[in-house]
């Protein structure tokens, strides 16, 4: 129970929330985190319930999914033992349903698809849950499931199940094989049938089923006889679809979790910009102060690091949603998962075959192959001769009907947006992994190996020509060894057969060579050879070829720096209808490099490679758009090619695109569409979107207010270096919300922004720094801050650098340098410096002395409301000094002054004719 931690940790335990079978659960607070603590009844625990509550601990630690309560740690006392874990503030799913929280058919479908999503983790994991019931579904504030309670749950043999000679789970959730069996068998399929069994709690918002039925025996009887509850009539198609599959009598017949398509975007929920006519306001500076809980310090043993550091990897639920939804390199995927138990997955020929073969009809070539194959050999479907010969010749005439001659290697776009920094070159060459996916599916079109022994034999015959020096041959043994087709992967054996037919010519063989100098792949790495040869590959017209050589001109690697070749290159390209070429092309022409400036020749490039499905032209075109700039400016097409860009997964787009929907800028507004795309983009990593979602959630802005939230995403986008996170970041540990109140942390975070330029944190720095918090005092530092945020104009600064130099703290005392900072301050509406000022002019300080300037200061800051502006325009009436001298006026200033608490006002009105003694106010 990792009881070998020493770790002491802040646990605060808080109000009761609920009992359960074993346990009582109170909400709590883990160091700074929200949490709830199941506080388990160990008085009453048999040899079985202490293994159900061992369990639920051990596979809970090791579950790290959005959908799966998050386990921070055990806690012993007393010899008894609590589970620490998040805390869900929306309660369970029951409740919920319950209290009328899950009203539309659009959230109840979400929810349904957060359940499946959890199901297909925990079954990709081995995990059957074997008690899910609304009870058993946690929701957070935002309403995300998270499921829980797997004190149940087993891990599958395997045989894919789990007998067991007790019934567990609740019974009116079981399914019909389990209700009668003496010994039943658990699988994924029966934690499906209980899906369909919550799915009819939330669609008839009752969490009672069979209510009409007193007795357990009873329900029994009904659903193996294949009795189910009746939804109601209003139902949607979709999800009535769903419930039925689910509620199939035999388990086979059931779905996988991670077939269940509810919604649209099931996998892609959960969604300060510096989009041009957007922004986002910086945090504000008023933050309440988070009330603090008495601390407790009991030991709390934390999940171990690398069960929180690593998640397991869901890349075979990825690719079955995908695959689900016609996306054929998806089907090819998820098949060889299956037909090589690759990925975690289980070796299952039936399922890889199924997958092969929806991917043949859909037109893949190697999908066809292998579906001939496994007809032929007979593996995860019947053994047909003629089906295999009817396969072969379709992948055979396909192949011949699109190509007659050599492979055309296709390449990949890069991402540069056009408000990228015209000094960073890192364009994109094409990437080893999506370069031989191309080669893959494109291998038949020179010769038709399909990895039988009738096509090894064919192989040996291909060896052979090579081996007597034909170029074609010498290259497609090459791509072989390279993909590891009919023979061993060899990335020496396929440079070695590259450099043979490159050096006869073959401007495939130039450009795979070229690639293998320029990643160091079979060969070490040379940016000089890479160039050699993908200029003779270029020169034969290669537009793959010539859109590389193109970016290592303008970078400068391996060819002398030249923006003027890599435009030729890119022109070469662009011209056979390469859309890389065509967008780097455009880039060339925004940015004036190599080609004389030019926004409408960027806009045609751009629209050619956009057209052509680049998605990185599209994000550009969109932006072009959207600024008017070589193009009539319209809000419509820029979200139209945002869209298209964004729904390639562009981030910048899915920004962008936010930004759009939430100012009702080309399409009509929507909040929910915004929180989408903004949420996409920050999933991906985008630091604008992750700032912006920070923000929002800081201030409850269309989102449900959430401090902790706000410090997630201001802490991811900081981590990438965004200056506006870690300003806000800062500010957060300043204040304490969300987080545990920090000078230090804040400091850091502050000093992060500010040497990226941020003035408001260059001026909060320089106040921690006068202030000593979270660092040693230190004036001269403070000054220096204070210096570079006033330079940018921020008038905060500019009052603080006045303020500093007419007192001579951390410089040289200096009148003249005050007024100077205080005038530039002044004249940017600081009403603090502009009633300094009035002072300064006043008393001649720094400046020739003047009461007309005095009181024309004076009056616009007491105009505002400063109190000690208006103090000292009531002086100046009551005198006569720089103005008509006016008891009234006088008496009008001093009362508002008093008003606001003002004494010497107060003082000033109460004893006729005194002149008070000015003073200076300092920085706030």
């Amino acid at each position: 129970m990792n009881s070998g931690n020493t770790t002491q940790d802040v646990l605060e335990i808080g109000e009761f929330i609920g009992a359960g079978t074993y346990g009582v659960v109170f909400r709590c607070r883990y160091n700074t985190r929200k949490a709830a603590i199941k506080k388990f009844r160990l008085h009453q625990h048999t040899t079985d319930q202490a293994k159900i509550i061992e369990q639920e601990i051990s596979l809970l630690k090791h579950l790290r999914y959005r959908h799966i309560i998050q386990y921070y740690g055990v806690y012993h006392q007393d010899n008894k033992i609590s589970l620490v874990t998040d805390f869900a503030e929306g309660g369970s799913l029951r409740q919920a349903i319950e209290d009328s929280r899950v009203a539309g058919w659009h959230t109840k479908s979400r929810i349904a698809q957060e359940i499946a999503d959890g199901l297909t983790y925990i079954h990709h994991e081995g995990i059957i849950h074997r008690d899910l019931r609304s009870d058993n579904v946690l929701l957070s504030g935002l309403m995300e499931v998270k499921l829980c309670d797997f004190g149940l749950a087993v891990v599958k043999t395997s045989s894919g199940g789990h007998s067991t000679e007790v019934m567990r789970g609740t019974f009116r959730w079981l399914a019909p094989e389990l209700v009668v069996a003496k010994r039943p068998r658990y699988s994924n399929k029966s934690d499906m049938y209980a899906l369909g069994m919550v799915m009819w709690e939330m669609a008839a918002m009752c969490t009672v089923p069979f209510k009409a039925m007193s007795n357990n025996l009873a329900v029994a009887q009904a659903v193996h006889g294949g009795q189910r509850e009746q939804l109601p009539k209003e139902t949607p198609v979709i999800y009535q679809h769903w419930v039925d599959l689910c509620w199939k009598q035999d388990p086979s017949e059931r779905p996988d979790a991670h077939e269940m398509i509810i919604v649209d975007d099931a996998l892609s929920r959960g969604q300060g910009t510096d989009l041009a006519g957007t922004s986002w306001p910086a945090l504000a500076h008023d933050i309440h102060e988070l009330s603090i809980i008495p601390e407790m310090s009991p030991v709390v043993t934390p999940a171990p690091a690398e069960a929180t550091a690593v998640q397991p990897r869901m890349e075979f639920v990825s690719l079955s949603r995908k695959a689900v939804l016609n996306d054929v390199d998806a089907q090819v995927s998820l098949a060889e998962m299956y037909e090589t138990g690759n990925g975690g997955v289980p070796k299952d020929n039936e399922k890889a075959f199924t997958w092969y073969l929806r991917a043949a009809q859909l037109g893949n070539l190697d999908a066809m192959d292998r579906v001939s194959d496994m007809y032929a050999e007979g593996r995860g479907t019947e053994q047909s001769d003629d089906e295999a010969a009817r396969w072969n010749k379709q992948a055979t005439e396909q192949r011949t009907s699109k190509q007659n001659g050599g492979v055309h290697i296709a390449s990949n776009g890069a991402l540069q947006s056009a408000e990228q920094d015209p000094d960073d070159k890192s364009w994109f060459l094409t990437t080893s992994r999506k370069r031989l996916a191309a080669m893959k599916s494109s291998l038949g079109s020179v010769m038709n190996v399909r990895d039988t022994n009738q096509d090894r034999v064919q192989a040996r015959a291909e060896i052979q020509a090579a081996e007597g020096g034909d170029a074609r041959a010498q290259f497609n043994i090459g791509l072989m060894y390279e993909t590891g087709r009919v023979v061993e992967q060899s990335d020496i054996e396929a440079f070695r057969w590259y450099t043979k037919a490159a050096s006869q010519g073959n401007s495939n063989a130039q450009f795979n060579l070229g690639w293998m100098y320029k990643i160091g792949q079979g060969v070490e790495q040379s940016d000089v050879e890479a160039a050699k040869w993908f200029t003779k590959a270029a020169r034969q017209g290669n537009p793959d070829a010539q859109h590389n050589l193109g970016v290592m001109s303008s970078n400068g690697q391996g060819v002398e720096q030249s923006d003027v070749e890599a435009v030729k290159w890119f022109t070469k390209a662009a011209s056979q209808e390469s859309p890389n070429g065509q967008y780097c092309l455009g880039v060339m022409y925004l940015e004036g490099r190599g080609v004389e400036q030019s926004d409408v020749e960027a806009v045609k490039w751009y629209t050619k490679a956009a057209s052509q499905g680049n998605p990185d032209a599209q994000y550009n075109l969109g932006v072009m758009y959207l600024e008017g700039r070589g193009v009539e400016k319209s809000d419509v097409r820029a979200v139209k090619w945002f869209t298209k860009a964004a729904s390639q997964g562009i981030s910048d787009a899915q920004n962008s695109l936010g930004a759009m929907y939430k100012n009702g800028q080309g399409v009509e507004q929507s909040d929910v569409k915004a929180v989408k795309w903004f949420t996409k983009a920050a999933s991906q990593g985008c630091p604008q979107a992750q700032c912006t979602l920070g923000y929002m959630y800081l201030n409850g802005r269309d989102v449900k207010q959430s401090d902790v939230e706000a410090f997630k995403w201001f802490t991811k986008a900081a981590s990438q270096g965004n200056p506006k996170a870690q300003f806000n970041l800062g500010l957060m540990y300043k204040t304490g919300r969300g987080v545990e109140q920090s000078d230090v942390e804040a400091v850091k975070w502050y000093t992060k922004a500010a040497s990226q330029g941020g003035p408001k944190a260059q001026v909060n720095l320089g106040s921690m720094y006068e202030n000593g918090q979270g660092v040693e005092q230190s004036d001269v530092e403070a000054v220096k801050w204070y210096t570079k945020a006033a330079s940018q104009g921020n008038s905060n600064a500019q009052f603080n650098l006045g303020w500093m130099y007419v007192n001579g703290r951390g410089v040289e005392q200096s009148d003249v340098e005050a007024v100077k900072w205080y005038t530039k301050a002044a004249r940017e509406g600081d009403l603090d410096a502009q009633c300094n000022l009035g002072w300064m002019y006043c008393y001649g300080r720094g400046v020739e002395e003047s009461d007309i300037e005095a009181v024309k200061w004076y009056t616009k800051s007491a105009s505002q409301g400063n109190p000690d502006a208006q103090y000292y325009l009531g002086v100046m009436y009551r005198n006569g000094h720089g103005v008509k001298q006016s008891e009234a006026k006088a008496r009008k200033w001093l009362t508002k002054a008093a008003r606001q608490g003002n004494l010497k006002a107060r003082y000033s009105l109460s004893v006729t004719g005194i002149t008070p003694f000015a003073y200076l106010i300092g920085p706030s």
